[in-house]
């Protein structure tokens, strides 16, 4: 420095002359005096004092809050920075830059640097739809996105460090833009004349030579770096003549990653797309960014061996249409710049459930039980990208020998403006159509109406009742007909539900919350088509004969049966998330399930009323299962610095840092691998930070911790075995792979959970850069475990069983145990599932010479009267709270405890009695089906009881001894005995069966035993039977269509196959 002010003094006195105009600036946001802008006064090699700016700027993945604008064309985070010759990228010790043009600049030779940051009111808006247009048209996953804030560092006309011609200048900016979550770097050049000052190498006359700048961006790890193309480089000199978004003197990058994502096209490679995941039903509009586009393109994309034509909707940005797909899953998408004569660019798109999409279309017809020809219909203005008009029309779908989505059935409008959002039906005639269940959709205008490619919008899935106006009883009695003659060996094999909301809340490897009835969901909508219900959960998996289950819970978070509340569970023909191989008859994803559980329930129910007879019936073929032969799964647990819970509910804690293997089952075909590190800020204690899991051949799920998110989840595909993927919560909450699922609604608060096909369910949480780990097993683990989470067996003596078969004490030490126990479950690198960073590897994660406390004392710096208060005899809170000094991380430990310790409670297995019958023209009014459980039976209006008499569930899962009573009509005194039963798990059995006091296993053979005076079983099915038969016969008859409407087919399959469904908003 001090040589350089003596070249300094040896130059010729200065002049401030500008080489260029304010034209060669157009790029530019608006600067200066007039803007606000504060000045770094003329200096050499200076730097502003720390500057907080009001909107945390994420940059490789920190949140920072304040900065450094120094004057050699660098904005740095931790520190200013005086060096004026740049260094190759990456540089280390913690030196995080953003650099536009890392060189020797010196403002006493000329030229000004300003700075300001700026936050979005009304008066300069303007500047920011600017800048959220530049980032909308180069990241093709950011079109929504709307800044919040901005800096702008400016150096105008600079000079460089010995210039013997100062009026050889540079003009550059910064422009740093952020929502608070995203975040983003636009440099813009204006003249650029010079690379480098005299110190560096460079000559005086010129400015170039030596070495050149640097423009790029430094994470300060000495691993990560992006340099722009020609940085330290003679051409760096022409920068203002490249871009990477198609405009000379701008280039454009987004920096909250860990990896800083520039734009440069290609000519073949993977491409990036937006949105990441699509509706079954087709119609999602796809932006592809990547390939270097010309106007020339002939755009070709091959969705899974389906193509679509697609255009170019920007310089950079190629828009394509999904199709329509009988399934869900990760699809290859291949993209033809050549009319499909090669596929140079490939990417994956997933298709999700309807089920799982946003509606975008919205109608209160969907609603309707009776013909309607007056409505409105309302759509999103926001969803689809350079369409101006719309038709307005409605799809069906059915399934008879094939899957059909068929459309369009009626067309309602055509060439509607788009952005108006909204268009009122009225005098819609009826048209004959074949369909009972479909969507309506907003199809972008143009061609041929069945062109699948075209940009769609759709309404929920819904019946189209609202159209085809059938007559609901002679609907469901026809239904019903049918259904009693069909297979109904599935309820056979249903999944046993939870006994209650705590076990089902806790049984995350084999149900999931319903999404119309989930207790975490906030809303006025939340259980509506579910009276008495405030949460229900669904079998995650199929059955073995492909059925699915829907268990209910009320307020007294006991499992309600629907016999006693429509607001019960009912049993499932079909999966609601269809069945291996997806795109056949009965085993599309939602849409069979639909059909013939929905769309019977919608007209039975739902518009019959949920007291009439024909909801009765509809309820012997879909059943409740009230959880009998129920078997909770046990958990396990580690969390804090860490502490460990095993299977077998043993505790101790092991602070090793590497990683290490927490549990080993099936000899291997399930993995769960932990990585331990210390917390920041803690020398003397690890916490967990990272897990990795894998099952069988599913793909490969990696969680860790994140000073932003809380938590990022990776996935690393099966067939690829080598790369992982950051999973985008903000596109879809929830995510499926192959063997294995990934759900992050609401990360901070809830976590993240992992759902192996094989009923492994994992829930992460994080707090403070601590992970929590829960883990439930499934009861094919039993005897089959070993790991740091112990040998579940129900022994709580054998849980410490080393890698090499040696079985420990448990009795050891906190130290015995480290030694002898947990540090031998380190890994060998070849086995590792982790994800590591650039750099990292399994050696970077271990120190095998690390030595923490074990036996915590009492901490200086903390008052232990807060001790005892926060953790009482809580050891594990005790040593948290003694090692970390940290009140909040202790209380975070208790947390995780105390769900583990409460999943534990749970584990009990209730004891259930069957369905109780009603009696014909009355009803049973059950306390619970749980030993207990009162039963007793009222008469409907008109009819008297034939005496009172009260049942009792008994603790060997039978009713005490009783008649139920007959209603005896009070005008003619007739008696009708039969009853109206709704079965256990089949509509052939009601079992009351005796069961071993000490194991719970039934005694002797199934007996069926309802409790009906006079009646058997048998009797009673054939009597229904008759009934049925007769009402089909001589019931109500459908109403012939008028204005010339023909009613939907009846010709359906005998387990009618497509039923309708409204009210119940996609119940079940």
């Amino acid at each position: 420095m001090i040589w350089k002010v003596a070249i300094f003094f040896c130059v010729a006195i200065i002049f401030d002359v500008p080489q260029k105009s304010e034209a060669d600036q157009s790029l530019f946001f608006p600067f200066g005096l007039n803007e606000g802008d504060e000045f770094l006064p003329a200096n050499d090699d200076g730097s502003t004092e720390e500057l907080p700016i009001s909107v945390a700027f994420p940059f490789f993945d920190h949140d920072h809050t304040s900065l450094f604008v120094n004057n050699n064309g660098v904005i740095s985070f931790l520190a200013g920075v005086s060096q004026y010759t740049s260094v190759p990228f990456p540089l280390a010790d913690g030196r995080r830059l953003l650099t536009p043009f890392w060189a020797d600049i010196d403002t006493r030779n000329g030229g000004t640097l300003s700075y300001r940051q700026v936050l979005r009111f009304a008066q300069n808006d303007g500047m920011f739809l600017e800048a959220d247009g530049i980032i909308r048209a180069s990241f093709v996953e950011m079109r929504d996105f709307m800044s919040s804030w901005m800096y702008i560092a400016t150096w105008d006309r600079v000079a460089f460090f010995g210039a013997s011609d100062t009026s050889i200048r540079n003009s550059f900016q910064a422009v740093m833009v952020t929502d608070g979550r995203y975040s983003f770097a636009i440099f813009n050049y204006g003249d650029i004349n010079w690379t480098t000052g005299t110190a560096s190498g460079g000559d005086s006359g010129t400015g170039l030579g030596g070495t050149p700048a640097q423009v790029g961006f430094n994470a300060g790890d000495g691993v990560t770096s992006y340099s722009v193309p020609g940085s330290q480089t003679a051409v760096v000199v022409d920068i203002e003549t490249t871009s990477n978004i198609g405009v000379p003197g701008r280039w454009v990058f987004r920096t909250d990653n860990s990896n800083i994502e520039g734009l440069e096209c290609t000519t073949s490679g993977a491409i990036s797309l937006f949105p990441l995941v699509g509706s079954m039903l087709g119609g999602t509009q796809v932006l592809i960014n990547g390939p270097c586009f010309n106007s020339t393109n002939l755009i070709i994309c091959d969705f899974d061996g389906i193509e679509t034509s697609g255009r170019l909707l920007e310089d950079e940005i190629a828009l394509c249409v999904s199709p329509t797909f009988y399934k869900v899953g990760r699809i290859p998408l291949r993209v033809s710049l050549d009319d499909g004569v090669t596929f140079d660019f490939t990417g994956f798109f997933t298709i999700i459930s309807v089920e799982d999409v946003p509606d975008n279309v919205f109608s209160s017809v969907t609603e309707s039980h009776q013909r309607e020809s007056n409505f409105e219909i309302t759509w999103n203005t926001d969803a689809l990208e350079s369409v101006d008009e719309v038709d307005i029309v409605v799809y069906g779908y059915q399934e008879d020998n094939d899957v059909e989505f068929s459309g369009p059935l009626i067309i309602v409008a055509q060439s509607i403006n788009y952005h108006l959002g909204h268009y009122s039906v009225s005098g819609l005639p009826a048209i004959e159509i074949h369909f009972d269940v479909g969507v309506i959709g907003v199809l972008e205008s143009g061609g041929q109406a069945e062109d699948s490619t075209h940009a769609a919008l759709w309404s929920k899935v819904h019946v189209l009742q609202w159209h085809n106006g059938d007559d609901v009883t002679f609907w469901c009695n026809d239904w019903i007909g049918k259904e009693i003659r069909s297979d109904l060996s599935f309820l056979s094999a249903t999944h046993p539900c939870p006994c209650t909301l705590d076990q089902a809340q806790i049984d995350i490897g084999r149900f999931s919350p319903h999404p119309l009835c989930d207790i975490d969901i906030l809303s006025p909508s939340n259980c509506i088509h579910k009276p008495g219900a405030i949460h229900c959960v669904r079998a995650d998996s199929p059955s073995s004969l492909g059925g699915g289950q829907e268990c209910c819970y009320g307020f007294d978070g006991m499992i309600i049966n629907v016999f006693d509340n429509l607001g019960g569970g009912y049993s499932h023909r079909y999966h609601h998330g269809g069945i291996v191989p997806y795109g056949e008859p009965h085993k599309v994803p939602y849409l069979s399930h639909f059909l013939v559980d929905i769309l019977p329930w919608t007209y039975c129910c739902t518009y019959g009323g949920p007291h009439n007879s024909e909801c009765n019936i509809f309820g012997l073929q879909r059943p409740s299962q009230t959880c009998n032969n129920y078997v909770p799964p046990p958990p396990a647990l580690g969390n804090g610095d860490p502490h460990i819970s095993t299977l077998d509910s043993t505790t101790y804690t092991f602070n090793g840092h590497g990683e290490f293997t927490m549990l080993n089952a099936l000899n291997g075909t399930f993995i769960l691998q932990a990585r331990a590190a210390p917390l920041v800020g803690v020398t003397n204690a690890t916490v967990f930070v990272a897990m990795a899991a894998r099952y069988g051949d599913s793909d490969v799920i990696h969680v860790q911790t994140n000073e932003r998110r809380v938590l990022d989840a990776y996935v690393r595909l099966a067939e690829d075995g080598q790369n992982f993927t950051r999973i985008d919560f903000d596109q879809a909450s929830r995510w499926s792979y192959s063997g294995v699922s990934v759900t992050g609604r609401n990360i901070t608060s809830d976590g993240i959970i992992v759902v192996f096909n094989g009923g492994v369910g994992l829930t992460l949480k994080a707090s403070e850069g601590a992970m929590s780990i829960l883990l439930v097993a499934p009861d094919s683990f039993r005897g089959q475990t070993q790991g740091l989470m112990g040998t579940w067996n129900g022994n709580t003596s054998d849980d410490f069983l080393t890698p090499q078969g040696s079985l420990l004490s448990p009795n050891l030490t906190t130290e015995q145990l480290h030694n002898q126990f947990g540090l031998l479950w380190e890994i060998d690198a070849v086995e590792s599932l982790f994800y590591y960073e650039p750099g990292k590897d399994h050696e970077s994660h271990t120190d095998r010479t690390y030595t923490p406390v074990f036996e915590p004392v009492a901490n200086p710096s903390v008052n232990q009267s807060l001790v005892v208060e926060v953790c009482g005899t809580n050891p594990f809170c005790i040593f948290d709270y003694q090692t970390t000094g940290s009140q909040s991380f202790a209380q975070n430990s208790v947390k995780s405890l105390v769900q583990y310790q409460q999943a534990v409670d749970n584990r009990v297995s209730f004891v259930s009695c069957p369905t109780l019958p009603a009696p014909a023209n009355g009803s049973a009014i059950v306390t619970t089906y749980m030993a207990g459980g009162v039963a007793r039976f009222v008469c409907d209006a008109g009819f008297d009881m034939s005496h009172v008499v009260n049942l009792t569930c008994q603790s060997d899962g039978t009713w005490s001894d009783g008649d139920i009573p007959t209603c005896i009509s009070e005008a003619s005194g007739q008696t009708m005995s039969m009853t109206m039963p709704l079965f256990e798990t089949s509509p052939q059995l009601i079992t009351n069966r005796k069961k071993d006091p000490t194991s719970g296993t039934p005694l002797g053979p199934v007996l069926s035993t309802p409790a009906v005076i006079g009646i058997s079983v048998g009797s009673v099915i054939l009597i229904v039977v008759i009934v049925l038969i007769v009402s089909v016969i001589c019931g109500p008859k459908k109403r012939p269509p008028s204005s010339g409407k023909v009613s939907s087919s009846t010709d359906q399959a005998g387990d009618h196959e497509n039923p309708t469904y409204d009210h119940a908003e996609a119940w079940q």
